[in-house]
């Protein structure tokens, strides 16, 4: 997180603290205020110079955040990544993308 990402997300923390325990009323008690901010920062101002956002804008936007938000960009996020089979070794994919035997 730069310089300035991280003064912006300590000044609105009150409001990002909030919306987690919003969260962990309704039992998602694994969103932590980073996943928020990220999801924030990479999703909903992605196109937007933050610079520019004025406060009420950026706290309503935070408000606005469903937990199936960040569970759906969580999501999409994995399956985009390349690396789905890093902890498996040379056998074991071998075993699980071998030929089928009949």
């Amino acid at each position: 997180m730069s310089m300035q990402y991280e003064q912006l997300f300590e000044k609105i923390r009150p409001a990002i603290d909030s919306k987690i325990e919003e969260f962990k009323h309704y039992q998602y008690d694994a969103i932590t205020a980073e996943e928020l901010w990220r999801y924030c920062v990479e999703k909903k101002w992605r196109r937007k110079n933050i610079d520019q956002l004025r406060l009420h804008e950026i706290i309503a936007t935070i408000f606005a955040v469903s937990p199936s938000d960040i569970v759906s960009f969580n999501q999409v996020e994995f399956l985009q990544s390349n690396n789905w089979f890093t902890e498996l070794n040379t056998e074991e994919l071998k075993m699980l993308l071998g030929p089928v035997k009949t």
